[in-house]
């Protein structure tokens, strides 16, 4: 085969490769600026935008007029480029920037009114406009997203942020040059909506880091882990964040878990006091707060045998079973001068039907002392002579069926 012939045979068959790869090709590339075109028709909605009192006319927005101009029906498309200025047909402009929709809607309407009076028209939104946002600083990776005038802070930094992205130090550098920092703590805890902005075009937004994450476990109202802001410490946690301890909380018995500044980088268990919060002493990074409760100090007997599992509350034992395969202990608390009678009362649903209630009994200092806690629980007005001390051991026996 001559040499030219050749080339134009290969030539050929790299055509025909390139069309079938552009063939299989096609379809998935199609489908994605279809899922695209989705995305952002789900996005930016314009019945969502033009219910919202203070939609931002922003660059890229169409809006749709029509009205009648004497026998004459008049459809005009009105796009908002970058200059925010827009021409009414032949009418006039109008400058929109900074305007909402709905100041953008009355001068329309004004402008129409003033040359067609019985003109009647009607200016909608049809297609918010749709921007890129870009996102640095402490994120998965920097990008640039799509985001419309409806889209808050919050919403479009969630899928990039890292754990040891800053939710209090979020930095949005506007087109115009001028930067605001954003805390959005604020906006999720008080409700203070001005923490988390609505986007605009040319926004670029800058994450930073945590500087001091703490946890606060235990007697506290809102038990959980926060960022600190600079002069925040452990008055600020326990009563801002934690909002405050519990009627039961025990001030005197607080446990702080720090890790230690040695070599090997060990936690540590630190003993507060009221006076250490009073004095509001400092916290660090990593810090974690326990508040006990006063009633971990109450006093307890032990209970034991044949009752209900303590962890599933369940009774796990049936009549073909040996009893010592339903043998469980637990601790239960009790009040100073507290009566069997009482305790008992209180305890009654530890019981099975595999419970001897007859012949349960307390175990003290060497002897035992019978309760008849079926007694106790059929007569309400059966007052036990007995008290309940600490190191007691209430004894449940096995009950056998016949």
């Amino acid at each position: 085969m001559p040499t030219a012939a050749k080339r134009n045979t290969a030539i050929l068959l790299i055509l025909c490769a390139f069309h079938v790869f552009a063939q299989t090709q096609a379809p998935d590339d199609q489908e994605k600026e279809s899922e695209s075109a989705q995305l952002i028709a789900v996005i930016a909605d314009p019945q969502l935008a033009m219910s919202v009192p203070d939609y931002p006319v922003t660059a890229g927005d169409v809006y749709d007029l029509t009205f009648a101009a004497g026998q004459n029906s008049v459809h005009v498309t009105l796009p908002v480029d970058t200059s925010y200025r827009i021409r009414v047909a032949n009418l006039g402009i109008i400058r929109c920037e900074g305007l909402t929709y709905n100041q953008l809607k009355s001068r329309v309407e004004s402008l129409i009114s003033q040359n067609y009076p019985m003109g009647g028209p009607q200016f909608m939104l049809s297609k918010p406009a749709v921007f890129l946002v870009s996102i640095t600083g402490e994120v998965v990776q920097s990008t640039e997203e799509k985001a419309w005038a409806l889209t808050r802070l919050s919403s479009f930094i969630a899928p990039n942020v890292t754990k040891y992205s800053s939710e209090r130090n979020i930095t949005i550098v506007h087109a115009d040059g001028k930067k605001n920092v954003y805390d959005l703590y604020k906006a999720r805890r008080d409700g203070d909506f001005s923490q988390n902005p609505y986007l605009r075009p040319g926004d670029k937004i800058i994450i930073g880091r945590q500087d001091r994450i703490v946890s606060i476990q235990g007697s506290v109202e809102r038990p959980g882990t926060y960022e600190l802001l600079a002069n925040e410490n452990l008055q600020e946690l326990i009563y801002g964040y934690a909002s405050g301890i519990t009627k039961t909380a025990d001030l005197s018995r607080i446990r702080l878990i720090r890790i230690d500044d040695g070599k090997e980088r060990l936690q540590k268990v630190h003993y507060l006091s009221e006076d250490d919060v009073s004095a509001n002493i400092p916290l660090v990074d990593k810090d974690s707060i326990f508040i006990p409760d006063w009633s971990d100090l109450q006093p307890f007997v032990e209970l034991k045998g044949v009752i209900k599992n303590p962890v599933t509350f369940e009774s796990e034992l049936n009549m073909n079973q040996d009893a010592n395969s339903a043998m469980y202990r637990t601790k239960i608390n009790f009040y100073v001068s507290e009566n069997y009678a009482s305790l008992i009362r209180r305890i009654e649903n530890y019981f099975t039907v595999f419970s001897d209630l007859k012949a349960i009994f307390v175990e003290r200092n060497n002897e035992e002392i019978l309760l008849d806690a079926e007694r106790i629980l059929l007569d309400m007005d059966f007052e036990s002579p007995y008290q309940v001390e600490r190191n007691d051991v209430i004894v449940v026996p096995y009950r056998p069926f016949s």
